[in-house]
């Protein structure tokens, strides 16, 4: 806790980027402590913690950068976590997510996004609004609908569509719609259920 309380003495004049120094709290309970002592929370790593929500009063922590829920049990991202307006990073891979996190939509300065090896079957045509995203990770799901709004995303570098089943013809279409900066991670052109 001594070095939290060093970083948080020494937050005046830093740059923006320092919260990527800041301590990472992987336990809850440390992290409310932290918090009723007036620290902020800009890391907050729950990686198997069997959580099969996500905690509601994550939802009031608007000082957070950085989330990562992965390897968990959650089948759903439901409350509203649209107060998270300073994240940018959020990860929540290999849980049992169906639906894209419609919150994800409105963390405006998200650069990086990561929920793979889920069952999120599309993503959600208002993806372009994210507009520092950087990296989209959606790596083993079964996603059958690609928006074209994918293309409209300014910054975006990776594209990891890797394990998804996809035509030849999917593939090339939504390449088309990238600009040529965009790199697309995609494993080898199949619709398995058609294979006899």
């Amino acid at each position: 806790m001594v070095g939290a309380c060093a970083v948080a003495s020494s937050s005046f004049g830093q740059s923006s980027d320092d919260w990527r120094t800041s301590p990472v709290y992987s336990e809850l309970d440390e992290a409310r402590i932290a918090r009723s002592q007036g620290l902020p929370i800009h890391r907050l790593d729950l990686t198997k913690k069997r959580l099969k929500e996500v905690p509601e009063e994550l939802a009031q922590w608007t000082e957070l950068k950085e989330v990562i829920l992965d390897r968990n049990k959650l089948k759903s991202i439901d409350i509203d976590l649209s107060a998270w307006s300073e994240l940018v990073i959020f990860s929540a891979e290999s849980n049992d997510l169906s639906q894209f996190p419609l919150s994800s939509l409105t963390w405006s300065q998200l650069e990086n996004l990561r929920l793979g090896d889920n069952i999120i079957d599309s993503i959600p045509l208002g993806i372009d609004g994210l507009s520092q995203l950087k990296a989209l990770s959606l790596w083993s799901n079964v996603i059958s609908h690609y928006p074209a709004s994918l293309g409209d995303l300014p910054r975006l570098e990776v594209l990891d569509v890797q394990y998804n089943d996809m035509t030849l013809e999917e593939q090339e279409m939504l390449k088309s719609w990238l600009p040529a900066r965009v790199e697309v991670r995609m494993s080898a052109p199949c619709r398995c259920e058609f294979d006899e």
